[in-house]
């Protein structure tokens, strides 16, 4: 067992002498790295360095990197209104959530901004900002309120009804 691994230890110690002496042997390797004269002639001229280095900072210390006023303002819309976002709201401050119908009775669910649920039946009123809104009568098409001497017809939107 002594015998094989010095055997072992003598053949890995004539590998590194044998790699050591390649370059004496005249074996090509990998060749030299350039000189620094070699490679700014090599060297496109995108890449080549400035003659003269600036050291004028005053415009990067006068506009700090980090700063939120160094980022454009964002783009307008060429001319389009806002969209209103109270614009599908039952007088500005209510979503008609459902509405059910069951036998003689109906109920409507109305819904606030809050995304409190409302259920009210005819007779029931709401309060909107110009003053309160009676419930006059529920069906499944739209709901009809008094409101300011007015009567106000909201229609109900059914899901997967077409809309055409």
């Amino acid at each position: 067992m002594k015998g094989a691994a010095s055997l072992l230890l003598v053949l890995l110690g004539l590998g590194f002498a044998g790699l050591a002496a390649l370059p004496w042997l005249g074996a090509r390797g990998a060749p030299p790295p350039p000189t620094a004269a070699e490679a700014a002639a090599a060297a496109p001229a995108a890449f080549a360095a400035p003659e003269e280095a600036t050291t004028d900072l005053s415009a990067f210390l006068a506009r700090p990197l980090f700063s939120a006023a160094r980022r454009p303002p964002p783009p307008e819309a060429p001319g389009l209104p806002l969209a209103d976002p109270n614009a599908g709201l039952l007088f500005g401050a209510y979503e008609i959530a459902g509405v059910v119908v069951l036998g003689d009775s109906a109920l409507a669910m109305l819904r606030d901004r809050e995304g409190r649920l409302l259920r009210l039946r005819a007779g029931d009123s709401v309060e909107t900002p110009e003053g309160a809104a009676e419930l006059i009568s529920v069906g499944l098409d739209g709901l009809t309120f008094r409101h300011l001497g007015a009567t106000v017809v909201a229609p109900v939107r059914r899901e997967g009804a077409s809309t055409e």
